[in-house]
């Protein structure tokens, strides 16, 4: 758990500064709410004020990362148990607990990249629709005899 505390103090100073970023300019930039969601879990929804897809997003990599965390310690734990153990029964079983945890660690991480590249994704289209209720009046659907057309003024 100690090498995470590094992790977790960069991630909080990176939270304390999302406000002074997402108000740096008013415009939307896909871009920018891009490598905020890749930065920050939730930052480009953040950014975006999606606030309940940001909760989720946070919500659902916290407990990945937190799971990932707790897997990669214990697999450790049961490694070095197996490398200190004398008793054959006792190390195949130690054997079997870290492949197990390695296994959930490997999930979380897959998980992890997952979820992350759906959020980022996500941020960066949801900042492209973000002025389309603006230029909504812009777009008009026509229904005639013949079809249906779209009509669009800039």
């Amino acid at each position: 758990m100690k090498s995470s505390k590094p992790i977790l103090i960069l991630l909080l100073c990176l939270l304390c500064l999302l406000p002074s970023i997402c108000r740096a300019k008013p415009l939307s930039q896909p871009t920018k709410a891009l490598l905020l969601s890749a930065v920050i879990p939730g930052g480009g929804q953040l950014y975006n004020h999606a606030w309940i897809k940001a909760g989720v997003v946070i919500g659902v990599q916290g407990y990945l990362i937190s799971s990932a965390v707790q897997n990669d310690s214990k697999l450790k734990d049961y490694r070095t148990k197996a490398t200190n153990s004398t008793d054959a029964w006792e190390v195949n079983r130690y054997r079997q607990l870290e492949q197990r945890y390695t296994d959930r660690f490997n999930n979380d991480v897959w998980w992890i990249g997952i979820t992350a590249a759906l959020s980022m994704i996500d941020a960066f289209v949801d900042a492209h629709l973000k002025d389309f209720d603006a230029n909504k009046q812009d777009l008009r659907l026509r229904f005639s005899d013949s079809g249906v057309s779209i009509q669009y003024s800039f």
